[in-house]
Formats: C-alpha cells, sequence, structure tokens
C-alpha cells in the first residue's frame, strides 16, 4: 500500500515535471507582442515627412477679376489657398500644395454669374500657371494703386488652423506620443502687386495658440522666419489675446538677420492644471481654456516680396535658454551651432535620424494631440501606412481612423 501510494505520487509528480517541460518549450506565436510604435517603423529613404509642399502661382488677366486658388477641383472652403483681384497683367504668389499633388484650382464667375473652375498642373520649376479667361466677371472696386497687378491675401494652411508637434529627447528618440509640445497656428498674409512684383501689404497676421506641453526637459517654441530680415520690420505686435497675462512677443534678429520670436514667456504664463504632472495631457486634467496669441508682424518696407514668406519659411522649433539644444522639424538647420558634432544615431540632413525618423511633425489641419503615453499609431490608425509608403498612401491619415480614448481634442 506503502509503495503504491509513492508510485501514485511518483506518476503525479512526472506529471507535474512533463507538463512544466511542456510550458518551458519556446512558441513564437505564443509570446506577447511588443506594442509597435512610431520608433518601429520603416520608412523609405529619403521621406521627408511633409504633408505640404512650396509652389507658386502664377495669374494673367487683362482686366480686375475676384478670384480663390484652391487644393481641390470641388473648391471647398478648407481647401482655399489664397483669395485675389487681379488686374491687367500678371501676378506671382507662394502656395502651398499638398505633397502629393501637383495640381491648384482657380474659381471665378463669368459676366452672366456662373461660377466656373480652371485647372493647371505645376511645370518642372513648381509654378502653376493660370491664364484668365475674357468673360470673367469685372470687380466691383478697382483700386488705382493695385493697377497692372492685382491684391489679395494669402492663407498657412489654407484658411483654417495647422498643428505642429514634437518630442523634446533629441538627439536621442523619445516616447513616440508627439505631445511635448503641441502648438496651433495660422498664418495670414496680404500682398499688393505692381508688375510683376507681388510684395506683402503691411504686415504678416500670426494666430499662436498652446495646445500641450507633456515634455519634461526645459524647451520652449520658437518661430524663425527664415526670409523675412529684422531690418525691415517695424514693430511685431501683439494685438489680441485670449487665456493668458502674455501682452508682448520677444523678438530679435538671428545670426543671418533674420526674424526669430520667442515664445518662452507664454510657456511661464500657462500652468498645469491642479493636480497635473503635464499641461492639457491627461483627460482627468483638460485645461479647458488654451492660451492664444494673435499678432501682427507690421513692416517698415513695402517692398517686402511676398515669396519671402512661403510656407516652408516659417520654421517652428523648440530650443533651450541661451542658445541651447534645439529641435526642429526634418530638413531645417539650426540657428545656432547647437547640432551634435557626434552624428551616430542620426542622418545626413537635419533633424532625421539615420533610419528617417524625426523628432517634429507639422499637418495642415487642427488634429487632436495623444495623450500621455499614448502610442500615435494606435490613436490614428492610418498614420503608420502614410509613413511607410513615403506619404504616397492615406495622405489625409489624420481624418482617418482614429480611436479617440487616446486622443484630446481641439476646443
Amino acid at each position: 500500500m506503502k509503495r503504491k501510494s509513492i508510485f501514485t505520487l511518483s506518476l503525479l509528480l512526472g506529471t507535474l515535471a512533463f507538463t512544466s517541460c511542456e510550458k518551458s518549450v519556446y512558441d513564437a506565436d505564443k509570446q506577447p507582442q511588443k506594442e509597435k510604435t512610431v520608433a518601429d517603423l520603416v520608412v523609405p529613404t529619403g521621406f521627408d515627412w511633409k504633408m505640404v509642399k512650396n509652389a507658386q502661382c502664377e495669374i494673367t488677366a487683362q482686366s480686375a477679376s475676384d478670384v480663390s486658388v484652391y487644393s481641390d477641383q470641388e473648391c471647398t472652403e478648407n481647401a482655399m489657398l489664397a483669395t485675389l483681384r487681379t488686374d491687367n497683367g500678371s501676378l506671382t504668389i507662394p502656395l502651398s500644395l499638398p505633397a502629393n499633388s501637383k495640381e491648384a484650382y482657380l474659381q471665378y464667375e463669368t459676366v452672366n454669374g456662373k461660377k466656373m473652375v480652371l485647372a493647371a498642373t505645376a511645370d518642372k520649376d513648381n509654378i502653376v500657371h493660370f491664364t484668365l479667361p475674357q468673360d470673367s466677371k469685372p470687380s466691383s472696386e478697382t483700386r488705382a494703386e493695385t493697377r497692372n497687378g492685382g491684391s489679395g491675401q494669402i492663407s498657412y494652411p489654407n484658411s483654417g488652423w495647422g498643428t505642429v508637434m514634437f518630442e523634446d529627447q533629441f538627439p536621442s528618440l523619445g516616447d513616440y506620443d508627439f505631445n511635448d509640445f503641441v502648438l496651433a497656428y495660422r498664418v495670414q498674409i496680404p500682398f499688393k502687386s505692381y508688375g510683376h512684383k507681388s510684395v506683402i501689404d503691411e504686415a504678416i497676421q500670426l494666430g499662436i495658440e498652446l495646445r500641450a506641453m507633456g515634455g519634461s526637459y526645459p524647451y520652449a517654441p520658437y518661430l524663425r522666419l527664415k526670409n523675412l530680415r529684422a531690418e525691415d520690420v517695424e514693430e511685431i505686435e501683439v494685438y489680441q489675446s485670449f487665456y493668458t497675462s502674455v501682452e508682448e512677443v520677444n523678438w530679435f534678429a538671428g545670426p543671418d538677420g533674420e526674424v526669430i520670436m520667442d515664445f518662452r514667456n507664454l510657456v511661464a504664463a500657462t500652468s498645469k492644471p491642479s493636480g497635473s504632472s503635464f499641461f492639457n495631457t491627461e483627460k482627468e486634467y483638460l485645461a479647458k481654456d488654451l492660451p492664444q496669441l494673435n499678432i501682427a508682424i507690421y513692416l517698415d518696407d513695402d517692398d517686402v516680396d511676398v515669396n519671402s514668406a512661403d510656407f516652408e519659411s516659417f520654421d517652428f522649433y523648440l530650443a533651450k535658454a541661451d542658445h541651447g539644444t534645439e529641435i526642429h522639424l526634418g530638413g531645417y538647420k539650426p540657428v545656432y551651432d547647437t547640432y551634435p558634432s557626434d552624428n551616430s544615431g542620426l542622418g545626413k540632413d537635419y533633424y532625421y535620424n539615420n533610419k528617417g525618423l524625426i523628432w517634429g511633425l507639422s499637418v495642415p489641419a487642427p488634429i487632436a494631440h495623444v495623450i500621455e503615453k499614448g502610442n500615435f499609431l494606435d490613436a490614428y490608425k492610418d498614420f503608420a501606412a502614410w509613413a511607410m509608403s513615403g506619404g504616397q498612401d492615406k495622405a489625409n491619415w489624420y481624418n482617418g481612423e482614429k480611436n479617440n480614448e487616446l486622443l484630446i481634442k481641439t476646443q
């Protein structure tokens, strides 16, 4: 009986040992999979992560007419690139086209009151040419000072707000929730034309809204206007502000004489919600009122070419105090000599790593940002396909499938 009990126990132990041994066998299909993040994406060589690109638009007309330029054939409001009044002659203005598009559309009204649309494809120099037909309706207002040219307004991006988002652990890769700094921006540039030259009319209007600060390092946002010289600027004024005590913006001439705007005071004046570790990145501590500045950049010179203010000349970046480390969107050269001299892990062009990944992302729309430690790929389901295709697929990934549980929507 005793021997039988021992034998039974031996069988039990043997069974346990066998079961334990069976469980210890490695089966790749049964192992928990590591969550894929932006850091794991494999993108094509040379992919620049841009969603819009610079182009120019040349319009030739024989009379004064009111027209609009769009990035889509339906001429929807959120695709409007510029509104203007032509006159007898040609004018050239900058545009920001979708990165994977070469077409623009001009809408005008005929003398019979019918709205017509012209389509044109950018040439090898990325210039879109339009010739306004003679049946276009004359403008109800013609100013003498705009004869042989025209006037109008250019908007970046299109007719609404854009978004710039940063990771702040450069040159190391971060957690890629892209919420260490989130800014919204909008730019409106009035212009007038004389002959073949179009110049900025009085002032550039800039809107800035601070939407999130989820970083741990002492960075602040800056804006460099690469092609606008400080000597051509008379004054930069905050003419309207919301939910902030900031009443002025600090600005100075950069090392090449360009205009640089420092928004460190906006960061300093912005408090985190009580109990929160960050600003507007945790759903239980949402900021109800987001600080916003509306700024006018008044020009001292009435002969500043409007093409000096093309979209890509607006360089949003982060920097530490006293000309410290900078983090720019991919491809932008740092303002000061702060780029790491040891390029191990970095790519050939500025602010790309050796796998083509980035630290800053610019989106031509007012998109929701990801919550703290949220996975950007889970929040925006089409983002990975867009990036891995080099921007050819899912161009409007931010309007595609989303996980709203991981997103903090704009107000």
